[in-house]
């Protein structure tokens, strides 16, 4: 037997997603669980291009290391952004 509880909560996530009717402290949640794993990321591809580069790789490292910068420069962007209504 489906739980109507459930069912209710499924029908205003669905109405709020529809209507961008979402709360600015979970669209602050969002950001910040975007932001987080972001950092991990460039932090990961940082890592990957320091020790390609100690391994004598040296184009893969460069490679890395501008994707990296790539990443770096849409999450300044991003951080930069004006806010949406």
């Amino acid at each position: 037997m489906a739980d109507l509880h459930y069912r209710e909560k499924l029908k205003k996530i669905e109405k709020a997603a529809s209507t961008n009717e979402v709360s600015n402290s979970a669209k602050n949640f969002g950001l910040g669980c975007f932001t987080l794993g972001m950092l991990l990321f460039i932090g990961f591809l940082l890592f990957l291009a320091i020790s390609l580069f100690i391994n004598d790789i040296i184009f893969g490292s460069v490679i890395t290391f501008v994707v990296t910068a790539v990443f770096i420069f849409i999450l300044i962007k991003l951080s930069t952004a004006p806010k949406l209504p």
